[in-house]
């Protein structure tokens, strides 16, 4: 008995969504965006579109998904300039989280997850003004950091603190921060006690997801410093 040749375009729409519901968003459109016009205006759909990751992760750390120059241009050059305005949370390793803010205008952009930073990798950030303004200041309300990780805790208390001297002002309307080490098995452990530490403040924050070395820590997390937490 033969069968007949089956391909993508001859499936309905209803079992299209199906089988791109079970492929993860950075794969469906690096290999479908452009294929015909059925199937880019599918995955432009905002199911697929609103959160896009660029990272995978390994045992220990992150990996940058767009460190091929191909994969790289082809996401900068053509596809997000074709979804930006659907785009509402990007998850960016930090040696390409310039590269992608810039390949677009991103008008709904919320939420930024951002892996294996450390304090110059983020003052950079930071310091772009073409990003610091429109992005940061005005549209960021969640705020998800994955830290390069310092064996010394000292040191990471440090590049913490110098993190959080240059975040809290930037970003004005953050309501939700995470920080986690760059293994995402642990947040980092902060010590409010600590002068490093002891004067940040915002009348914004809504969420914190921290470690502390002390019930004190706790203390001072609810002495006014973050007086919507």
């Amino acid at each position: 008995m033969e069968y007949p040749n089956v391909g993508l375009n001859d499936l309905p729409n209803e079992i299209l969504l199906i089988i791109l519901k079970n492929l993860n968003n950075f794969d469906k459109h690096y290999s479908l965006h452009g294929v015909n016009q059925r199937l880019t205006q599918l995955i432009q759909d905002s199911i697929f579109t609103n959160h896009l990751c660029f990272i995978k992760k390994s045992s220990d750390k992150f990996i940058d998904r767009l460190s091929d120059k191909m994969i790289h241009d082809r996401f900068c050059l053509q596809i997000l300039p074709s979804i930006h305005d659907k785009i509402e949370c990007l998850a960016l390793e930090s040696s390409s989280m310039k590269s992608v803010l810039h390949a677009s205008h991103y008008a709904n952009l919320h939420c930024l997850a951002l892996h294996n930073v450390d304090e110059e990798s983020f003052r950079s950030l930071l310091a772009d003004r073409n990003l610091s303004v429109p992005i940061f200041m005005n549209r960021i309300t969640i705020l998800i950091l994955a830290c390069s990780r310092i064996e010394n805790y000292f040191q990471m208390l440090s590049s913490v603190a110098k993190i959080f001297e240059c975040l809290f002002p930037m970003f004005m309307k953050l309501k939700y921060l995470i920080l986690h080490e760059s293994s995402y098995k642990n947040c980092v452990r902060l010590n409010f006690d600590d002068p490093l530490i002891l004067n940040f403040r915002s009348s914004t924050l809504l969420y914190l997801d921290i470690k502390v070395q002390s019930y004190d820590d706790c203390l001072y997390l609810l002495d006014g410093r973050f007086n919507q937490l």
